[in-house]
């Protein structure tokens, strides 16, 4: 075993050039998978703990019961609908019997302006909440400062203080449901050792302002701490017996918060994952490549052991501790890079514009084992394939020259992977003829598909290509496309890598143009305005309700409107209701209606955005937390204002008011009067300026930002598939050196007959071409068709029709093909330099 282990390790030390960029492969996926894995721990763990320290005095929490299903999509926190809780409840919870304490807390909207300017951009929600002051019972701590006492002072959290610039005693605004306010910061305050909340930038106020300021007459919710020594059980079935409340019991509690917390973080881990496996699959072939080329060039050497007494176990044992070698060097390696790497993947995803939770790093034992297993594992199956053939190879068999590989593919393997083709074809057709996203599963089956059919292709494609390729470069264009038919395993699975990677380019980039159209296309339809002011953030309205009134009141602007959305419980969901001026609004934006008329809105009607005029005539009922509505359909609407907070549903901006109270304004739409566009937009940008939480744009400018949203997870993606592709041209450039190796025999006669260094690399170049072009065009369609079939059904109204980037796709074809020509350049110039006589001895 020892000589095995010696002989392996100098082995691979021989070649050490050779399994270089299988090495760098290995690494570079398992630092890719354990940075996804430490950063998605460190980002839920660090979440998760906070809560818990933060609401550990906490026994207990008396809320008002729950409206209907949560809202918020994918990346979004889970928001949910509660009933007003009655303004006494927290004196009538203080007074259960076995309760110790019972605190207060108040929640709404408030965004911190400092300078004019609203600090705080990204995921992160702008939270108002008032000081508690039982220590046992604040999730907050000061860390300088003091509390704030009287009406018109803040505490804010770190990071906040941090972003602004800003300490006690600086004069600052707070932007909230009932307007502008000017504060004193008195201190700034930590989420226990946190520097803030998670996904949050918290104002905190004293009681006496909560009411005013955040437009709510009474408490969200009371924490409640149980009396030392009373049945924690009992307490909360007398807390239970309140009337319209609903009890939580603290541990429960807790675990709800921290789902809240990381439910935007899932969305990403998983687009992270995804890009991990991937990565992976891509070093998978790498390896697959660089050990099958390894064994095949050793076949001689393999027959001569078995010839004089090597068993099979030894032989297959030998390249299986190669393997081990390389991939325990390289994993150990990625797991350093991983873990040092994670900032570097935190400052990526942070081009989505998401605020992720600061703090230390936590590496599990967890994640470094399964990034160790993935790694090490995957390099000894990626080896034990090749290993297990040669060593079950005949020792006369393996003394003779022959090829790395047979020229001639398995017809068995060529019809079962047309068979999955054709499941995962039909898979996606019933899938998307039924709308039944089960049957999409079956289109995965494409993959390995892909895999067993793979040589079948390279061989056609060869054999098509042939003909075109010699009128374009000659002789060498036919020597290049044989080439890859004369070892089509090794080239379908260097394609395999190619194609990986162009399917993920493919199908992220028709899912953010398909996106992108979604959310631009009824601002783009729709919006007759010259002007728009826009909310600070997208998730929550900012603008100053009085603000449309000042801006009617400036020369030369012909009308105003403004929009203000709330969200409401309709049919058990909770869904966003806009509140509109029923017969302004639709000069400004077309809501196209179908049915119905819109003026009916004033008399205490709602619009439905939708496309069955059926819908006219019924009867909706809306649940706010203050109140519930009654109203008759009176119109059908096609689109709605446009984003991803649009409305589903329109009332009269008054009844809006009256049921939700007071609201900000969402948008606010602006039309000139003619001739005097410049003088009055410039006077407009002037009050707008002045108003903090506001934004003006143009018609143009608006539209052309209404799908920017998603251009910062556009910006993300890039990113991830920068990598996924570096890693896949590893691939190219390494069965490019070890091809080359394979053919030196052949290389070596070629420059016997007459053919120059130049032409050499051109022919190198040229296979790499030709292969990276078919391998790129099968990956943009499958990539192409299996986001087309997911869009088709699963988009559903957030996503309704799908959008190809043909522009942005040609040019994946392009930089894939001349990444793949530039991987090759240097194994092509290497070879060239080599003399005639060593390549012909084939001694190198």
């Amino acid at each position: 075993m020892n000589q095995m282990v010696r002989s392996a390790v100098r082995s691979v030390l021989a070649s050490r050039g050779r399994f270089l960029l299988t090495g760098t492969a290995i690494a570079l996926s398992v630092a890719f998978l354990v940075s996804t894995l430490v950063l998605s721990d460190s980002m839920r763990g660090r979440a998760a703990s906070d809560i818990a320290e933060a609401l550990a005095g906490t026994d207990a929490v008396v809320q008002g019961v729950s409206l209907g299903e949560p809202g918020g999509g994918p990346g979004d926190p889970v928001r949910s609908v509660r009933q007003s809780l009655d303004p006494d409840i927290t004196e009538r919870v203080a007074a259960v019997d076995g309760v110790d304490k019972a605190a207060s807390q108040w929640k709404g909207f408030a965004k911190l302006v400092v300078n004019g300017s609203p600090v705080g951009t990204g995921t992160a929600s702008d939270v108002g909440r008032n000081w508690v002051a039982n220590p046992e019972l604040n999730p907050f701590r000061l860390e300088s400062g003091r509390p704030p006492t009287e009406v018109g002072e803040v505490v804010i959290d770190r990071s906040l203080a941090d972003d602004a610039g800003v300490a006690p005693g600086d004069i600052v605004q707070v932007l909230t449901a009932t307007g502008m306010h000017d504060a004193t910061i008195t201190g700034i305050a930590t989420f226990t050792s946190a520097d803030a909340s998670p996904l949050e930038r918290t104002v905190l106020l004293p009681d006496g302002a909560v009411s005013s300021w955040l437009d709510t007459a009474a408490p969200t919710e009371v924490l409640v701490d149980v009396a030392e020594g009373a049945d924690r059980a009992e307490v909360l079935g007398r807390l239970s017996a309140l009337s319209d409340a609903e009890v939580v019991d603290g541990p429960d509690y807790i675990r709800t918060m921290q789902d809240t917390a990381t439910s935007p973080l899932q969305f990403l881990n998983v687009f992270l994952l995804a890009f991990a496996v991937v990565a992976i699959l891509i070093g998978v072939t790498i390896i697959f490549n660089t050990f099958t080329l390894t064994v095949a060039r050793r076949r001689r050497e393999s027959g001569l052991l078995r010839a004089i007494g090597a068993e099979r176990r030894q032989v297959l044992g030998g390249v299986v501790i190669e393997a081990a070698f390389v991939g325990t060097i390289a994993t150990l390696a990625g797991l350093v890079c991983g873990v040092a790497g994670v900032g570097a993947l935190r400052w990526v995803v942070g081009l989505t514009g998401i605020s992720l939770i600061t703090g230390p790093t936590i590496v599990s034992p967890t994640s470094i084992a399964i990034a160790a297993t993935v790694g090490i594992g995957a390099t000894l199956l990626s080896a034990w394939i090749p290993a297990r053939r040669a060593a079950a190879t005949p020792p006369i068999e393996a003394l003779r020259e022959s090829a790395a590989e047979p020229r001639v593919v398995s017809r068995a393997r060529t019809a079962s992977g047309l068979v999955l083709a054709a499941v995962a074809i039909v898979g996606g057709a019933v899938a998307v003829v039924g709308s039944n996203p089960v049957w999409l599963m079956l289109a995965a089956a494409i993959i390995p598909a892909l895999v067993l059919c793979g040589p079948a292709l390279v061989t056609a494609s060869a054999r098509w290509s042939s003909p075109v390729a010699r009128r374009a470069a000659g002789v060498g264009g036919s020597i290049a496309a044989g080439n890859l038919a004369a070892s089509p395993r090794r080239s379908a699975s260097t394609a395999l890598a190619i194609m990986l990677g162009t399917a993920m380019v493919t199908m992220f980039a028709m899912f953010a143009s398909s996106l992108t159209s979604a959310v631009g296309t009824d601002v783009r339809d729709g919006l007759r305005a010259d002007l728009v002011v826009t909310s600070a953030t997208p998730d929550f309205s900012t603008i100053d309700p009085t603000l449309a009134g000042r801006i009617a009141e400036l020369p030369d602007v012909d009308s105003v409107t403004a929009l203000s959305i709330d969200e409401g419980i309709v049919e058990g969901k909770a869904e966003m209701i806009g509140g509109i001026e029923p017969t302004a609004l639709p000069t400004m934006f077309d809501l196209d209606p179908i049915a119905g008329d819109l003026a009916n809105l004033s008399s205490g009607g709602v619009a439905v955005v939708g496309d069955d005029p059926a819908l006219l005539g019924g009867t909706l009922e809306i649940e706010f937390e203050r109140t519930t509505i009654e109203a008759p359909i009176v119109a059908v609407v096609e689109r709605s204002t446009g984003g991803f907070e649009a409305p589903v549903y329109f009332i009269d901006r008054a009844r809006l008011d009256d049921s939700a109270g007071r609201q900000l304004d969402a948008q606010v739409f602006i039309d000139l009067a003619g001739g005097a566009e410049t003088d009055a937009e410039e006077n407009v940008s002037t009050l707008v300026r002045d108003t903090p939480g506001s934004f003006l744009a143009t018609q143009e400018e608006h539209v052309a930002s209404s799908g920017s949203e998603i251009a910062a997870f556009r910006n993300f993606i890039d990113g991830m598939l920068i990598l996924a592709s570096f890693i896949a041209l590893l691939g190219v450039a390494n069965t490019t050196a070890l091809a080359i190796n394979e053919r030196s025999g052949e290389i070596g006669l070629l420059r016997a007959v007459g053919t120059s260094r130049r032409e050499l690399r051109r022919i190198v170049r040229l296979e790499a071409a030709l292969l990276s072009f078919v391998a790129a065009s099968i990956g943009i369609a499958v990539g192409a068709g299996f986001c087309w079939a997911m869009i088709d059904v699963t988009g559903g109204a957030e996503i309704p029709s799908v959008v190809v980037p043909w522009l942005r796709l040609a040019v994946t074809l392009i930089v894939a093909v001349a990444a793949s020509v530039i991987a090759a350049a240097w194994p092509a110039f290497r070879v060239s330099r080599v003399p005639v006589l060593e390549l012909v001895s084939g001694d190198r």
